[in-house]
């Protein structure tokens, strides 16, 4: 089952997890940043034991500086090239359609983080996978109709390339960097945490994860679950069964969704079927309660929804309908 909290919270912090580093760069470190002097791992793509020393902290009295510091030396080659086409591939593509230059985008930041992480042998990268979300990041921007202001897609081989080495009670710094079905509890921009299983109850949805913001690994989640069950108004709470009484998806668990407010584990519709309570098949979106195929550049369109990037060029006086194509900036 698609689960869209941890991508909707990853868009709307990950502003703030980017301005953390910037902010930070001018603090008095304390403390020595874990991997920072490490020797790069000759294949990035290699299994290793995590580093002993684990993150720094900030301790009490120390001015805030970012969980992933300053990075030594050129960034890791299959780091930089996957931040690449997550980040500068669609602001060079998009600028290209719209014109002008590509403006602000985290390729830098994500190549940073991301080499502090594998340096210190907390995350591994597979050439393979790399290369597979390249290319479909490259496929996923061809042409201009999917221009619109808010960030191009990340293609499903893009998600969950960025595993984790940490067993459960080293510190880590994100949850990516933790093994298996691990989460790191307390992590934060600033804060490190520990590897720790999923808990049965106590608070979360509280932070957001720096590394899995700037490398837009928005299902995270999926594959690192904060709690046992699911996290339902910043507190752990058991899923419900099949069958029972439900108010949103997430109630349902792993697999299952709301349906007439009833936990179901029905499968997904694809496009021209009706919508399952608003949620359609991968590669379609619920329109007036049935799923349909994004429509391409040009096909007519009465709103937004309806197109893969935009509904434009609406007729003058205040007539209804338009056709599908990019949008450069908000209206």
């Amino acid at each position: 089952m698609p689960v869209q909290t941890d991508g909707h919270r990853l868009q709307r912090l990950c502003a703030a997890a980017l301005i953390v580093p910037l902010c930070a760069a001018c603090a008095r470190r304390t403390s020595p940043e874990a991997g920072a002097t490490a020797t790069p791992s000759p294949e990035a793509g290699a299994t290793a034991a995590p580093s002993p020393a684990g993150p720094a902290e900030n301790l009490p009295g120390d001015e805030i500086s970012p969980v992933y510091g300053k990075a030594e030396g050129a960034p890791e080659p299959l780091a930089a090239r996957l931040c690449d086409a997550l980040h500068a591939l669609p602001a060079r593509r998009k600028a290209a359609c719209c014109g002008g230059a590509a403006g602000f985008q985290a390729a830098a930041e994500c190549a940073r983080a991301l080499s502090v992480a594998v340096r210190a042998r907390a995350v591994t990268l597979s050439t393979d996978e790399v290369d597979r979300c390249v290319e479909a990041m490259e496929r996923s921007l061809d042409g201009c109709d999917w221009v619109s202001p808010l960030a191009a897609p990340v293609p499903p081989a893009c998600e969950g390339i960025v595993r984790g080495a940490l067993d459960e009670g080293a510190r880590c710094r994100s949850s990516l960097e933790c093994a298996g079905g691990l989460r790191c509890d307390g992590a934060g921009p600033t804060d490190a945490g520990t590897c720790r299983a999923p808990r049965a109850a106590g608070p979360c949805g509280l932070s957001v994860d720096a590394l899995a913001a700037v490398t837009r690994q928005t299902r995270y989640a999926e594959a690192h679950p904060e709690c046992r069950g699911h996290c339902a108004g910043r507190a752990c709470a058991d899923d419900l069964p099949l069958g029972g009484r439900c108010e949103a998806h997430a109630a349902c668990g792993t697999g299952r969704r709301c349906v007439d407010a009833r936990c179901s584990e029905a499968a997904l519709p694809p496009a021209g079927a009706a919508c399952l309570g608003g949620l359609c098949a991968a590669g379609a979106r619920c329109v007036d309660r049935r799923c349909a195929a994004p429509k391409a550049e040009g096909e007519a369109c009465t709103r937004d929804g309806e197109c893969r990037a935009a509904c434009v060029r609406r007729a003058r006086g205040g007539a209804a309908g338009g056709v599908c194509g990019m949008r450069c900036a908000a209206p």
